[in-house]
């Protein structure tokens, strides 16, 4: 119980530490970074810790296919839609999209732990 406690509340304290680490530090001063940038790196951790502990399976080669198939999708729309690439761009969206994946597959997550 005290491990499902933990998998639910991870992300909300690594937002909370992450944010006030942030807010001390004034990092968004000096460096280009948001909380999320950083928070995507702790949330994979935790997709592969926390998948370990529960099932002993690690979820994170599922995770790194469904992320390499969103990049090729993201650069081929890229490609056909703009004519372009810019890698700048093309990466800020590809880190965001993959924060956002990697948040919808922890909740996703959570909520299987909880039903089985």
């Amino acid at each position: 119980m005290l491990m499902k406690l933990l998998i639910t509340l991870y992300p909300i304290l690594i937002f909370t530490v992450i944010a006030i680490f942030f807010n001390f530090f004034r990092i968004r001063k000096h460096l280009p970074l948001n909380v999320p940038d950083v928070v995507t790196f702790f949330l994979i951790f935790g997709l592969h810790y926390f998948s370990r502990q529960v099932t002993h399976v690690s979820i994170l080669p599922y995770y790194l296919l469904l992320i390499s198939a969103m990049a090729l999708i993201l650069l081929l729309l890229d490609l056909f839609y703009y004519r372009e690439f810019r890698a700048k761009k093309f990466l800020y969206f590809f880190w965001r999209a993959t924060f956002f994946i990697t948040l919808l597959l922890y909740i996703c997550m959570v909520f299987i732990i909880f039903t089985s």
